[in-house]
């Protein structure tokens, strides 16, 4: 009778493991501070350049966008955009959670670098895979609770910041539901 409760467990324990690491609840190495979103959510984000900028710095100048780049944790370009013409600093952007070659990215560190002509503006980004079917209830608890998008990390006073939020949100693993109701008056 033993065994088998020790069966059970090393039973459930594997499924819950395996289910977490699916849902992108294990990813290695965090960086110091990072947004969360979830892979059917596309990255909406802007630059910006709060006033005490244009004072610390002693300049009136207006900073320009010259494209952005998302890296993958361990550097790889995922994908980007260069600008041929001037871009306004409060312009938005979308990543669509997709690399160069139109495929989801998988679950992981990001990093989301605005480059602008008074240097790169960064932020780390996370991307969990909490829609993905999950082997167990337990593990299904977890990823529903994944903390969601907003908020920014702490930044030197004056210092310009990425703005992150979530753009647009698809429907899971590929099923969506959409309701059509139409009243007619006799």
């Amino acid at each position: 009778m033993r065994r088998w409760a020790w069966v059970s467990l090393f039973l459930v324990l594997t499924i819950g493991l395996t289910a977490g690491a699916d849902c992108g609840c294990a990813q290695g190495v965090e960086p110091p501070c990072y947004v969360t979103f979830r892979s059917n959510e596309a990255i909406l984000f802007s630059t910006v350049f709060p006033v005490e900028y244009f004072v610390t710095n002693a300049t009136a100048e207006t900073p320009f966008v010259l494209g952005w780049m998302i890296t993958a944790a361990d550097g790889a370009v995922v994908r980007g955009a260069t600008f041929d013409d001037v871009v306004g600093w409060l312009t938005d952007f979308v990543w669509d959670l997709r690399d160069e070659t139109g495929r989801d990215v998988a679950p992981g560190f990001y990093q989301i670098a605005v480059l602008t002509t008074a240097g790169p503006v960064v932020a780390d980004v996370r991307v969990v895979s909490c829609c993905n079917p999950c082997v167990s209830c337990w593990s299904c608890c977890v990823c529903t609770s994944c903390p969601g998008a907003g908020g920014r990390c702490p930044t030197a006073c004056g210092a310009p910041y990425l703005e992150l939020s979530v753009a647009s949100i698809k429907s899971c693993c590929g099923f969506g539901v959409t309701f059509h109701w139409e009243w007619t008056s006799p």
